[in-house]
């Protein structure tokens, strides 16, 4: 694809193409088109159709149609900036977070919550939050602790089986969030409630605080915003008879942090230091040990 693609009558400039699947984005005004092979657009056009039905805040609908040879849809845009650079520019003006981009934050995430949750089954999905962590991966990476890794996703999966599996993004975080709602489902797959929920709050913590590395922490939330994130998610979650979230920070967060170490070789010095990191929390969760203060103070 060239940098700009004319669909019916309307010039769309190219955004990117994604790094593991041959969809490519592309912009027009305040429309985005993605564009891909059939088996691949037509997958995500259901899955869309269907994050609309249950009431996910994602992009509207406008069109559909075939290009050359291969399938493509067109949404609205959900806005300019992602709630992600709006807390970086926050963070070098104030060194926090202002209370209405958080308040933003928050309404958006209690939506997705609200929404993830009609999404809940009570079947066996063991082995796709397996593959969904990347489990299989880090195994590969790090074979010298194997069976640690594998003692500790028993651990995890029988502490957090007490919630259902819903549809789970995956990457959930401030940078696949606007105001007005969420892109990038793109790597769906299912998982224990909480697990996006509880990450999006942490998932810059997934970041070096500073130093030379090839990318560093851009912000972090306030003690007083967690606990308000928390009482909100925690709300939602007993409301539909399920545990309080908060209780299940440190397995989430550990499931998270296998995710992050897995294929950051383009990244060597953020790799090094995930890979440390990662190994000094396998074994904390493993000898029942509180992780979250590490996770929190880790630099």
């Amino acid at each position: 694809m060239g940098p700009t693609i004319t669909v019916a009558n309307k010039v769309y400039k190219h955004v990117k193409t994604r790094e593991y699947t041959p969809v490519s984005v592309y912009k027009g005004g305040k429309e985005f088109l993605r564009i891909g092979p059939r088996d691949l657009i037509a997958a995500e056009l259901s899955l869309h159709k269907k994050l609309l039905i249950f009431g996910f805040p994602v992009p509207d609908l406008i069109s559909e149609g075939e290009f050359h040879g291969q399938l493509y849809y067109i949404e609205q845009s959900l806005g300019e900036t992602l709630l992600g650079d709006l807390f970086w520019e926050d963070w070098k003006h104030s060194g926090a977070i202002s209370n209405a981009h958080f308040e933003s934050f928050l309404v958006v995430s209690e939506r997705f919550a609200l929404a993830q949750l009609k999404t809940s089954s009570r079947n066996e999905f063991v082995q796709s939050f397996y593959l969904g962590i990347h489990v299989d991966v880090i195994q590969e990476e790090l074979p010298e602790i194997q069976s640690e890794v594998l003692s500790a996703f028993d651990k995890l999966n029988q502490r957090t089986s007490v919630f259902p599996n819903v549809l789970t993004h995956g990457d959930f975080n401030p940078y696949n969030l606007f105001a007005r709602g969420i892109i990038d489902f793109g790597d769906t797959y299912q998982a224990p409630a909480g697990y996006d929920v509880i990450n999006n709050i942490y998932h810059t913590y997934n970041f070096p605080s500073q130093g030379d590395f090839e990318s560093t922490r851009r912000y972090t939330f306030t003690q007083e915003q967690i606990v308000k994130y928390f009482a909100s998610m925690d709300q939602i979650y007993t409301s539909a008879n399920l545990p309080g979230l908060s209780h299940f920070q440190d397995d989430f967060v550990f499931a998270k942090t296998i995710w992050s170490v897995v294929r950051m070789e383009r990244w060597p010095k953020v790799q090094r230091w995930r890979y440390e990191r990662f190994k000094q929390i396998l074994h904390r969760y493993l000898r029942d040990e509180l992780i979250l203060p590490m996770v929190l103070s880790y630099r």
